[in-house]
């Protein structure tokens, strides 16, 4: 191929021998240092069981190197063979002079391993029967122990012998049960029957030969492929089956994993879930949180939209925090675990506790009890899921009061709490609650867990708020002047009118705010903050702009090539992360976005998209920093100049365009690097960043 940076240099034949593919062994030495090689020639005997693949080798020691204790060897040895001439030793002198080495079964299938050599320019490969690891054994310290056993044994049966004598003793006999097929097959993988079958097998002695010897050369021959080897049936396949043959797919496990324990989330699991099992599992694991919590417990890089989106749907809203729906903890047609109550009471009164939790901070736990009529196992579960007791003041809710959650997001605070009127209107049907237990407005003292009311502001009124704001600013020594905040009571609803097409991008929460006729929801008390600071009519203001061109230059050149979503998507993520007050929270539209970019030092990209494309708008805006100060910025901009024209290129193409750009030949690392920083290759074809899956 034209465009391949790896052209191949020599090609040699590969041929398979198979006149050792039965008895070719691998042996490992795990436990010895790579520096240190056996001496083949102190082997003394090995022995072999061909049906486990056992080996057994004894390694005589040099017992007069300085290194060797002469004292715990002769120790040894008195301890294995006791007395010289009593029995066969294990030693053959007076000290420990040899050492065992047994053989392990290697996890990893031999089938992947070869011996190739090569001869004449050919390649010749023989498979690897088996693989085996060699470790010392001290099996023969055992022997001493028995001996000693023994020795008791006799003499307490010479003692005794004398004064006993055989009583008759009653037998009782038991006859086998018929073993079934599945009750062979567990018994077969047993541990204990494999280690007795592995007894069974009797020990093979080996002759041992040299490697210069010539009987090792002979063996040595089999190693090159004869004509009889020769098979090419296989080779008729199509090239694909074939290099499927070459690399099989690793076949799944499908062994049962053990089951974590009940308490316990494994986070290495929880990210081979979807967003929606992952959300649904904290959450009943965790009982409640807040949303900065769950974010940080997910996957890395996931849409904080998507994220609000699903946990609406297995969480409801408490003070800011998520806290877990009842039927997702005692789903329908369960009971409750310690008292037997069905799972449709236990809820009831799980969500009145809720209910009570998003009123005040603090609750008493006769109160409810009187009102839930829950045993007392049930109640108390309750409150420890979701409070903790102080003293003299009741239970309080188990997590702070998220203000900044509720000030980010006000439609979801707003949705949140029709739902909860909802729900407590049928409770109250249900509990059969009197009027005097909802809370009423102003006699109750009001808590840091109390969410704000909401209101509705059209993208008109936060233009005449802006205005009014900005008079009030330069008017601030007239004292009849007065400010944007107080031109509002706490409880309007104004219709709106068709929207500027320069009101600012929706990016102060993860969900649309506009509601289904234009309306935009804000809480009382926040409409100056949340309102944009600077003119819709007119320009942005100096400071917003210049934060907004250093947000970009900073995304730009940490990430090179982006599209438009993925920049709002990043300016959400900062917003999140920035302090209320903060000058990007006035409002930033879509025009300032792009013209920010520019600013930047970025170049739109006009990339022809296929006909047959699924992205959006914001997505087919791409963005690309072509110089940023390097030796690589000509190749750069000579690059993504050649994406206003295709929307993928291939290598040899890219190649002969940056050459006539610059005039000679470049240097194919110092593309290869650009294309790395703006690109990704696909099938042979090179693609910016953000506009293919990679």
């Amino acid at each position: 191929m034209a465009e391949d940076d790896d052209p191949v240099v020599d090609e040699v034949d590969v041929f398979l021998a198979k006149g050792l593919a039965e008895n070719l062994y691998l042996f490992q030495y795990p436990l010895r240092p790579a520096g240190i090689i056996h001496d083949p020639s102190k082997v003394q005997a090995a022995r072999v069981k061909p049906r486990h693949q056992k080996v057994e080798l004894e390694v005589g020691i040099d017992t007069h190197s300085p290194q060797y204790a002469w004292s715990k060897g002769e120790q040894i040895a008195l301890n294995v063979d006791g007395n010289k001439g009593q029995e066969a030793s294990h030693f053959t002198s007076d000290v420990m002079d040899k050492q065992v080495l047994t053989s392990t079964t290697v996890p990893t299938p031999a089938s992947c391993y070869a011996v190739g050599v090569v001869r004449d320019g050919e390649l010749h490969l023989t498979p690897v029967h088996g693989a085996v690891q060699m470790k010392a054994s001290y099996s023969y310290l055992d022997k001493a122990d028995v001996r000693m056993k023994e020795a008791a044994t006799a003499d307490a049966g010479e003692s005794s012998q004398d004064e006993e004598e055989d009583n008759p003793r009653a037998v009782t006999v038991r006859f086998a049960r018929p073993e079934t097929d599945e009750t062979k097959a567990r018994r077969m993988a047993s541990y204990q029957y494999i280690e007795q079958q592995l007894a069974e097998e009797p020990w093979i002695s080996c002759t041992l030969h040299g490697a210069k010897g010539p009987y090792a050369e002979q063996e040595r021959q089999l190693l090159y492929s004869r004509a009889t080897d020769f098979d090419a049936s296989h080779l008729t396949r199509p090239p694909k089956e074939y290099l499927s043959m070459l690399l099989p797919e690793a076949a799944e496990d499908n062994s049962e994993k053990p089951a974590m324990p009940s308490n316990v989330l494994s986070l290495s699991q929880l990210k081979s879930l979807s967003l929606g099992d992952q959300v649904k599992a904290l959450m009943t694991n965790a009982k409640m949180m807040s949303f900065s919590q769950l974010l940080a417990l997910l996957t890395s890089g996931v849409d904080p939209t998507a994220v609000l989106r699903t946990v609406q749907q297995v969480a409801m809203l408490v003070q800011g925090n998520w806290v877990v729906k009842s039927d997702i903890l005692y789903p329908k047609d369960s009971c409750s675990p310690h008292s037997g109550t069905p799972a449709e009471l236990v809820c009831r009164g799980r969500d009145y506790v809720m209910w009570r939790f998003t009123q005040f901070r603090f609750i008493v736990r006769k109160e409810v009890t009187s009102v839930i009529k829950l045993p007392h196992e049930d109640v108390k579960e309750i409150f420890e899921q979701l409070a903790v007791v102080r003293v003299n003041k009741g239970w309080e809710f188990l997590l702070p009061h998220d203000q900044d959650f509720i000030d980010r997001y006000p439609d979801v605070v707003q949705r949140q709490q029709m739902l909860w009127d909802a729900k407590y209107a049928q409770l109250s049907k249900l509990l059969k609650l009197a009027k005097g237990d909802t809370p009423k407005k102003g006699k109750e003292p009001s808590q840091t867990g109390q969410e704000k009311e909401m209101v509705v502001v059209s993208g008109q009124e936060r233009v005449k708020m802006a205005r009014q704001r900005a008079r009030s600013r330069s008017q601030q020594s007239d004292p009849s002047s007065t400010s944007a905040q107080n031109s509002f009571p706490d409880t309007i609803n104004v219709k709106t009118e068709p929207v500027d097409q320069a009101e600012p991008m929706d990016i102060s929460s993860g969900v649309d705010n506009h509601m289904g006729n234009g309306e935009v929801l804000l809480p009382v008390g926040a409409n100056a903050r949340a309102a944009n600071t600077t003119d819709n009519s007119r320009k942005p203001s100096d400071e917003l702009r210049t934060e907004v061109v250093k947000f970009c230059s900073e995304k730009l050149k940490s990430n090179m090539v982006l599209n438009m979503s993925e920049m709002k998507r990043l300016l959400l993520l900062r917003l999140s992360q920035c302090p209320p007050g903060d000058v990007l929270g006035t409002g930033v539209s879509d025009k300032l976005l792009e013209q920010s970019m520019l600013e930047a030092g970025a170049m739109q990209i006009q990339l022809p998209w296929p006909p047959n494309s699924e992205t959006t708008p914001d997505q087919q805006k791409v963005f690309a920093l072509a110089h940023v100060g390097d030796k690589y910025d000509k190749i750069r901009q000579t690059v993504l100049e050649m994406f206003n024209e295709s929307f993928k290129l291939r290598r040899n193409v890219i190649n002969s365009k940056v050459q006539e750009a610059v005039g000679h030949e470049p240097n194919k690392h110092d593309i290869e690097k650009v294309l790395r920083e703006v690109c990704v290759v696909k099938a042979t074809y090179w693609y910016l960043k953000g506009t293919v899956t990679s």
